[in-house]
């Protein structure tokens, strides 16, 4: 039994190396066109709001007119006077629950500093979020794209420093990244219009796509297939999140028009929203479960309860 759990190692090892473990050529492809689409999504955003058709933009509200540098595609103010854009709003507090779930979990099971502090960041978003959308004014915007910015330099310190045992850059990375994370976030408030637009763009889609890359990388190198197909879930799921967030500006005119009195589906709130919330979850949980592995911890089982991921420690004799 020992000589046939010694040899098992190897064969995994070598399964990875030449390839087998990789994505599936489908999945390669979604996030590769999603990656263009997104950006043309963005470019759009930026330099023609209107995207393909004429949109209705609404009511004004309580917060007057809308001063933020993105207007999404739902109306302002159809429910309250209060509250700019209902559904991007609420659903929200999706984005807090995708923070708040694998936060308690980490907690419970004793994860390290940057997981905590990467799940704290995503509740942050989601309480941003709020603001945002219920006000459209560009301190609620801040309040939503700076921590973005932040939370993709913890996910970026992550994927540097987990797949080794032993703290490998030092104080000097989170230090560099911190330093970053405060460059672009000034920039953020203080850049006006399309120009910050594009910086903040820019600036989260480096790190969306560096953190995605290590991602792929660790379940290239997974010996486990639940937390492989972990990571499928979540990268597909993102894709399609991204091209939710796509169709919301480049078709907004088109969304608001469907035949039939069908109404528009506000792919913002519940594809971006929920489905980006989700698959962070999905992924924030892939990371924890291969940086247990690599640090030698007990086995801890990925059991699904529904559609909560439980780390499951074995029980003691």
């Amino acid at each position: 039994r020992a000589m046939a759990s010694k040899g098992v190692k190897p064969r995994m090892a070598n399964e990875s190396m030449n390839g087998k473990n990789s994505l599936p050529l489908l999945v390669k492809i979604l996030i590769a066109s999603t990656i263009l689409v997104g950006a043309c999504a963005a470019i759009l955003l930026a330099f023609g709001p209107e995207g393909f058709g004429k949109r209705r933009r609404g009511n004004k509200g309580y917060w007057g007119e809308v001063s933020s540098t993105v207007d999404w595609c739902e109306e302002n103010y159809l429910w309250s006077l209060y509250i700019a854009e209902p559904y991007n709003t609420f659903s929200s507090f999706l984005l807090c629950l995708a923070g708040g779930v694998p936060l308690f979990q980490y907690m419970k099971h004793g994860a390290e500093l940057h997981f905590k502090v990467l799940a704290m960041t995503l509740v942050a978003i989601g309480l941003g979020s709020v603001v945002f959308h219920a006000t459209l004014v560009p301190w609620g915007q801040a309040l939503d794209e700076v921590p973005m910015l932040w939370l993709g330099m913890v996910a970026a310190y992550g994927v540097l420093e987990n797949p080794h045992k032993e703290i490998r850059y030092g104080v000097g990375l989170p230090v560099a990244l911190a330093c970053w994370a405060l460059i672009v976030s000034i920039a953020n408030v203080t850049f006006e219009g399309a120009l910050q637009v594009v910086a903040f763009h820019t600036s989260f889609a480096i790190s969306e796509i560096f953190f995605l890359g290590g991602s792929i990388r660790l379940h290239n190198s997974s010996p486990d297939p639940k937390v492989r197909s972990l990571f499928v879930i979540a990268l597909v799921l993102y894709a399609l999140s991204i091209l939710g967030w796509s169709c919301d500006n480049l078709l907004c005119g088109r969304l608001q028009n469907l035949p039939y009195g069908v109404p528009n589906p506000e792919f913002h709130a519940w594809l971006w929203h929920g489905g980006v919330g989700y698959a962070s979850y999905c992924l924030m949980m892939a990371h924890f479960f291969e940086r247990q592995r690599v640090l030698g911890k007990p086995k801890t089982s990925l059991v699904w309860h529904g559609l909560i991921i439980v780390p499951t420690e074995p029980k003691e004799a």
